[in-house]
Order: C-alpha cells, then sequence, then structure tokens
C-alpha cells in the first residue's frame, strides 16, 4: 500500500488480495481503467496469474493496481496495490 486511505473513504474497505469483482461490488465500479503486459508474459511456460496488471483509478481517491490474469485469459484479478492519491498523480494511461 502507497500512502494512507483517508478514514471513512472507498479505499480504507480494502484488503490486498480481494479479487476485482469483490471491490466492484463493494466501492463501485472504477472511473477509468488500463491493462499492461508484465516482463513475465515472456517466461516460457509461466501460467501465473501476473502476465498482465490492471491498473483502475477512482478519482478523487487514487489508483488501485491488480494482476491481470495469465496469457491464455485464465486467473482472478487479485489486488496488489493500493495508491491513495486523491490528486490522482498515480495515474498512468
Amino acid at each position: 500500500m502507497k500512502g494512507t486511505p483517508r478514514p471513512g473513504s472507498k479505499f480504507s474497505k480494502l484488503q490486498i488480495g480481494m479479487t476485482l469483482s469483490e471491490i466492484n461490488a463493494l466501492i463501485g465500479t472504477p472511473d477509468d481503467l488500463t491493462r499492461n503486459e508484465t516482463g513475465k508474459r515472456w517466461i516460457p511456460f509461466y501460467f501465473g496469474n501476473d502476465s498482465q496488471r490492471l491498473q483502475a483509478l477512482y478519482k478523487g481517491e487514487g489508483c488501485l493496481s491488480y494482476t491481470g490474469g495469465n496469457v491464455f485469459g485464465g486467473g482472478a484479478s487479485e489486488l496488489v496495490r493500493i495508491d491513495s492519491d486523491p490528486s490522482n498523480r498515480c495515474w498512468n494511461p
């Protein structure tokens, strides 16, 4: 986690390891999303769920980073980083 969520904010309800669908049900859908490949994408026979990263922007709250699944489209998107930044400087589309 980077930064400290304000008490009572949306991000104060989150924990690392939660899935994207759990978070969407808890705090709503993000204002914007972006997906990028990681270096693990090019490791032969890598079947983990971190070959892609998904970044979600919540305006006025900050950014959430998730594992984006494996190269075959499987794997849940799990929360790996919380950037509590109301100015949204964390957003890197």
